[in-house]
């Protein structure tokens, strides 16, 4: 029997119902947050690993944060994060490790900020490589000699950087974080939003999952199965699609 999230079985609900998305999570681009602590448990940020995520990043005066992630204990030296930084008008991924950073910068002039824009990277010690995608399409080179990340991602966030706010206005929906680079084209999916469990790929993989379909309340669940609730900071807004 399949598992398909949000606690339901193939064989007790219809498609339609499983396909469903009817929400996202809408940030205020001031102090709105979801922590995701718990995630970095579960991710290999020292071997391999894909973030993929979908948003509406509105235009905003100052830079505006995807996704961060880093070691606590030295958070300058080992992080992984997506934000847009204003002034270059850059989609910016970054990788560090050991106080290696290695990014890739996409010239965001063209970006539309009121539309829902794939986001992804992907990152391989073995390979050496570091990817960033918009839509499914590879942006920039291929990135390499990545450096050593050394110790467990335990400050997480979706919608800030803890060392310079940089919160992010818009929303977002179906973020997903695995242990594996995984095939971008099956989860941008030809620009259709989907459960990445139908996506074909390999769901074990998956370190977190968020879909933000809850429509209420303080937290989100973690829909890979490995229990990485999302907690809410100063009322995000659940958003009917």
């Amino acid at each position: 029997m399949l598992g398909l999230g949000h606690g339901v079985q193939s064989d007790t609900v219809g498609l339609a119902e499983i396909y469903a998305n009817r929400y996202s999570l809408a940030f205020n681009g001031t102090d709105e947050y979801v922590e995701i602590n718990a995630a970095g448990n579960d991710m290999a940020p020292a071997t391999a690993g894909t973030i993929s995520m979908w948003a509406i990043m509105e235009a905003t005066t100052g830079s505006a944060t995807l996704i961060r992630g880093g070691v606590s204990a030295d958070p300058i030296t080992n992080e992984i994060f997506i934000f847009w930084h204003n002034s270059a008008d850059q989609i910016r991924f970054v990788y560090k490790a050991g106080g290696t950073t290695k990014r890739i910068d996409w010239d965001a002039t063209d970006l539309n900020h009121s539309a829902w824009i794939h986001f992804a990277m992907t990152w391989s010690a073995g390979d050496d490589e570091l990817k960033a995608y918009i839509n499914g399409t590879q942006v920039g080179s291929t990135i390499g000699s990545l450096g050593t990340f050394s110790g467990t991602i335990n400050d997480m966030d979706l919608g800030r950087n803890p060392a310079d706010g940089a919160y992010f206005k818009g929303q977002m929906d179906e973020v997903s974080i695995w242990t594996s680079v995984m095939d971008i084209s099956e989860l941008y999916n030809g620009g259709v939003r989907r459960n990445v469990e139908f996506s074909g790929l390999d769901s074990t993989k998956l370190a977190a999952y968020y879909q933000f379909e809850e429509g209420a309340g303080t937290t989100t669940a973690d829909e890979s199965g490995n229990g990485n609730t999302g907690n809410l900071n100063n009322t995000p807004t659940w958003t009917a699609l």
